[in-house]
């Protein structure tokens, strides 16, 4: 993020060099607010929006649409094999890829280790949730280049459901969904339901 600190007077008038460190001063504390709100506001490792993020900002940033959990299947296996060198490579690979594959309106957020949210508000048409969900297991299943195996199980709940829209019992529901992709096997996604 860039910016101009502007300091406007109505009248003409020299800055002395003491008002020049001032504003100089006040440009610093300007940046080092901003680089501490991307800490907070993004992960630092996929550069995706983060968990804190999503919980801070949920219910502003729309009160319909649709949650997709993603949980990397074999990724921990590329840690043990390869080292978490590699793994943070995958991870941010992932970011990448996920950032790709949003829209204007949609978030791509981590939630930690190799777990993911992907919000896309006003989403509720289950033919387009599911194309874009083999949309997304599609960019996340090719890693030939990595010479690595991993895909992803996604968990799906269009929100509101019924009249709940807290975030916490949202991705509880979206949690138990992918539990249910996982058992179907790897690379593929199931819809929340009771």
């Amino acid at each position: 993020m860039y910016g101009t600190l502007c300091a406007i007077d109505s009248k003409i008038s020299n800055f002395t060099k003491k008002d020049i460190e001032i504003l100089q001063k006040f440009s610093n504390l300007f940046t080092y607010v901003i680089e501490l709100e991307k800490k907070v506001h993004y992960d630092s490792l996929t550069e995706l929006y983060s968990r804190n993020y999503l919980y801070d900002n949920f219910n502003y940033i729309s009160d319909k649409g649709t949650l997709m959990l993603l949980d990397l299947d074999g990724f921990k296996e590329v840690n043990d094999v390869h080292g978490h060198h590699v793994g943070d490579k995958v991870l941010k690979e992932v970011g990448k890829r996920i950032k790709e594959f949003l829209d204007a309106d949609s978030l791509g957020v981590r939630l930690g280790g190799d777990e993911f949210v992907i919000l896309i508000p006003n989403l509720q048409d289950d033919l387009e949730i599911e194309y874009k969900a083999n949309r997304i297991l599609g960019v996340l299943s090719d890693w030939k280049n990595f010479d690595i195996n991993i895909s992803a199980s996604i968990g799906i709940i269009k929100f509101p459901y019924y009249d709940e829209i807290s975030l916490e019992n949202l991705l509880k529901k979206a949690d138990n969904a992918m539990y249910q992709a996982k058992v179907k096997g790897e690379n593929c996604f199931h819809a929340f339901s009771e």
